[in-house]
Parts: C-alpha cells; sequence; structure tokens
C-alpha cells in the first residue's frame, strides 16, 4: 500500500481538544514541490479551484493525489499534483496556514479577483453576524472537548494505577520482533495525521476505508483508554528504530501526545484502539484486550469512578458534536453567501494557468 493511499484513510485536519488543527504543511515538506497557500475567503473559492486541478490532472492523463475534508470525499482540503511538482492547499480559517519562506518553493495564492466583492460588501452586515455565530460554536466544540480531555486525564491516572508497564513492555517486543525486520541503521518516516474527525453527526473513523487498504489489522479494544498509549507509543519507538515508516494517528482529546492508532503502509498493517468514543468491529481483524495488562483486583477498586468517567465523557463529547453541527450550519451560509460573488470560471482560468 503506497503512503499516499494510506493518508486516504486519515484526515488531514478536524477540531480538536485544542481547538482547529492541521497537519496540510506536512504535505509541503515531505516532497520537493511547488507548495501553494489558497486563500480565496469563503464560498469553496479553494475548494472549487482544487476540485479543477484535480479534474484539469485526469484530463491530461496525469497522476493526482486528492487529500479530502471531513466528514467525507464533500470537499477537497489539498491536492498534490506529483508529475507538475505541486501541492495546492486549502489555508483558509479555521485551519490558516502561511508559507514559513515565501518564494523558496511556497507561494501565497490569493483568488480574491475572482470574486465580485461589491456583492459581498452589501451583505457586510449579515456576514459579520454569521462569522461570530459560526466562531462561538467552534469554540464551544474545543470547550467540550477540553472537558472531554480533563475527564480521560482524570481516568488516566486512576487506571495507570493498575497497569503491569513490564507485560506492555514485553508484548511490544514481541509485536516488533513478529512485525518488523532487524534495525538497518536507517530511520524510519513519521507523519501526523488523524483517523479519527468531530462531525455534526459523532466521531468518525474510516474503518471501511482501512479494512480495503489494510491486509492486517490489530485491534486493542481498551475501554478506559489507558493502555492504547503507551502500548502504541512503544511499537512506534520499535518501528521508527527498525526503519518502518509510520503514520501515527493521536487522540482528538490530546492532538500533541502519543498515537491512538498506527499505520504501517509498507506493511499493510494498522493497529486501531477500539473505545467508549469509537467501538470498532472489523470482518478478519486480531483483538487483544486491554485487560491482559491490567491488574483486574486493582482495577475492581476504581470500578465506580471509572464508570461515573466514562458516562460524563460521553455527554460531554454530545455536545461537542452538536455545537458542531450549528458551526457546519452557519459555515453552510457564509459559503452560499460567497459562492453567488464568485465570477464564474474565474476560479477555472487560474487552475489552467498553474498547470499549462
Amino acid at each position: 500500500m503506497a503512503i499516499a493511499q494510506a493518508e486516504h484513510c486519515c484526515f488531514l485536519r478536524t477540531n480538536t481538544a485544542q481547538g482547529a488543527v492541521t497537519q496540510l504543511a506536512q504535505l509541503a515538506t515531505r516532497e520537493n514541490l511547488r507548495t501553494l497557500y489558497i486563500k480565496g475567503g469563503h464560498g469553496g473559492a479553494a475548494a472549487a479551484l482544487l476540485a479543477a486541478l484535480d479534474n484539469l490532472a485526469k484530463e491530461k492523463g496525469t497522476p493526482v493525489q486528492p487529500y479530502w475534508d471531513a466528514p467525507g470525499r464533500e470537499r477537497r482540503c489539498a491536492v498534490v499534483l506529483p508529475e507538475h511538482h505541486l501541492a495546492a492547499i486549502d489555508a483558509e480559517v479555521p485551519w490558516p496556514l502561511e508559507p514559513k519562506l515565501p518564494g523558496a518553493g511556497e507561494e501565497l495564492l490569493s483568488l480574491d479577483s475572482c470574486r465580485d466583492n461589491g456583492k459581498l460588501r452589501e451583505q457586510r452586515d449579515e456576514l459579520l453576524q454569521l462569522s461570530a455565530q459560526w466562531e462561538q460554536q467552534l469554540a464551544r466544540v474545543a470547550q467540550f472537548m477540553r472537558s472531554a480531555r480533563a475527564i480521560k486525564s482524570d481516568m488516566t491516572h486512576v487506571a495507570s494505577e493498575t497497569l503491569d508497564l513490564t507485560k506492555i513492555e514485553r508484548y511490544a517486543s514481541r509485536f516488533a520482533q513478529k512485525h518488523f525486520a532487524s534495525p538497518s541503521g536507517k530511520v524510519g518516516l513519521e507523519q501526523r495525521r488523524f483517523l479519527t474527525a468531530v462531525t455534526g453527526k459523532g466521531l468518525l473513523l474510516r474503518s471501511s476505508v482501512l479494512a480495503e487498504t489494510c491486509s492486517q489489522t490489530i485491534i486493542l479494544d481498551d475501554e478506559n483508554g489507558v493502555a492504547a498509549p503507551l502500548l502504541w507509543n512503544l511499537v512506534r519507538s520499535y518501528a521508527l528504530g527498525n526503519g518502518v515508516d509510520c503514520i501515527s494517528c493521536p487522540c482528538l482529546l490530546d492532538p500533541s501526545g502519543p498515537p491512538e492508532h498506527l499505520i504501517f503502509p509498507q506493511l499493510e498493517l494498522v493497529c486501531i484502539t477500539s473505545n467508549l468514543r469509537h467501538p470498532i468491529k472489523l470482518e478478519n481483524a486480531q483483538h487483544i484486550s486491554a485487560t491482559r495488562f491490567i491488574e483486574k483486583s486493582a482495577l475492581q477498586a476504581h470500578k465506580n469512578r471509572l464508570r461515573f468517567c466514562r458516562r460524563a465523557m460521553r455527554e460531554l463529547l454530545a455536545e461537542a458534536y452538536e455545537a458542531q453541527a450549528a458551526a457546519d450550519a452557519f459555515r453552510a451560509e457564509i459559503d452560499a453567501i460567497y459562492a453567488s460573488a464568485l465570477i464564474p470560471g474565474a476560479v477555472e482560468d487560474v487552475a489552467r494557468k498553474l498547470i499549462a
């Protein structure tokens, strides 16, 4: 499985407990590409340009790698055209990106000329009101997720007292011996992505796509979410040390933290955590229970507290998904106004010039 194909199982941006987080900048640094950071306002101007680049590349018969926004394949957030040495990235709010070295392979691309801004000025007051409501709902999403993160931290503190770290270390060592080749002096390449995404309908995980692209699936059933970060972080370290490339996918409640899921593209192997936020069932998957790493008698003493934490986290996340649905509704109204101001054919003309 090519690494680009594996990445299509993932999301490159989503809302998290730290707010809107994007990993799109990694597309620019992975290869020697001319990277365009598209600024075009709302209304899908950036998405329209990405779609036009995708279509033109296919017409020319050249490869194209599209990356899609959550919750699905309705809207692109980036495209990579390898033969044109070009990466185009939607760099609009709430995931703004700026070139670190403008002109040295990275450029800002403004689509202001593709709009009739006079139409937007006529609806300025309405846009200001909708934008404020949209930002307020996005802030509520992050607030509820931060509260859920605090609950998760409490669960981790309690459940960590029941862990047998020696068993986790031994399992990770055996896992590495079975799946990874001996160290060759090469260090593996790591990329960070999200395997889950916050949507107005709940937490989305593309488990069906994983089943199609990976021949080996290992699912860790970890109800309290305390064993998975430790185990998969050790497995990640073994992989990179043995020269195996991996895609690390952290928990949305701790987007800078250890992996909750791992994908090894060259091995067609994926390691997934199943828990109360995203229970996972896949055919032909190997299941591991986190209870094998836990002292059951010690866990029993904290049973009631952990049950309360799981219920509280579930309720907080439900509030976050509801706020995300409200944010999406306000964003759709903003997009509709901006879309009405697009000049017909202007975005397509920009796309043709880029890959002429």
